[in-house]
């Protein structure tokens, strides 16, 4: 007969923890993260390592945390205003130096209060990503617009409302996008959409025409 190992064995306290902090998988990620942004599944992927190591073998990432998931969102909104991956790669890696004991950096306050003019001591080199040059203009109003959507609990990112409609709490639904204020999940909100009409489902969730609609507006 095997003989199990204490340490093998996930203790239920353990498992609740781990529930309390997030945990989506890959596609769930491409869901939420790839919808927003447009980016393509192997995009997404490449971006993701550089926030997460890889955990199901050499290049495999199976499970990620609501922290890895806002911080990919970080990513995604630096690529999309043309800042190079190697570039956020050293701002990453200047400020885990910083704050070695911030295990997720680009998902803590500090982050996005430096947003307003982002910046990174590398090697010696200082390493602006936004400054004042005007062509970064649209980045640091991008980091200032998702600090806006970030609801932080001791200087961590606690919640993220995606959209004025959907959230994402990982304390909610273990971290499925909700209609905002609710525990309502937003898929049972579209589900419901395929064989009735907005006013009834608003009706039968006790929600406003406008809120099933804006979650709708979001799943679209």
């Amino acid at each position: 007969m095997t003989q199990l190992l204490t340490a093998d064995i996930e203790h239920p306290s353990d498992t609740a923890a781990r529930l309390s902090k997030g945990i989506y998988s890959f596609p769930q990620a491409v869901d939420i993260v790839g919808r927003r942004n447009g980016v393509p599944r192997e995009q997404l992927r490449r971006w993701l390592a550089v926030v997460v190591a890889p955990t199901g073998g050499a290049h495999s990432i199976e499970t990620i945390s609501f922290l890895d998931l806002v911080s990919l969102e970080a990513v995604c909104r630096f690529r999309g205003k043309g800042t190079s991956l190697q570039k956020v790669r050293k701002v990453l890696e200047a400020l885990r130096s910083a704050e070695p004991d911030v295990a997720s950096p680009l998902a803590h306050r500090s982050f996005f209060t430096d947003g307003v003019n982002v910046w990174a001591d590398v090697v010696g080199n200082i390493e602006e990503i936004v400054g004042r040059d005007r062509r970064q203009m649209a980045l640091r109003d991008a980091v200032r617009t998702f600090a806006d959507e970030i609801r932080f609990v001791d200087d961590i990112a606690a919640a993220w409302d995606i959209s004025p409609w959907v959230g994402i709490d990982p304390k909610v639904c273990f971290g499925a996008p909700v209609v905002r204020g609710t525990r309502i999940p937003a898929k049972t909100i579209t589900a419901n959409l395929a064989d009735a009409t907005a006013e009834e489902v608003a009706n039968w969730y006790e929600l406003s025409v406008r809120q099933v609609r804006g979650v709708a507006e979001f799943a679209a």
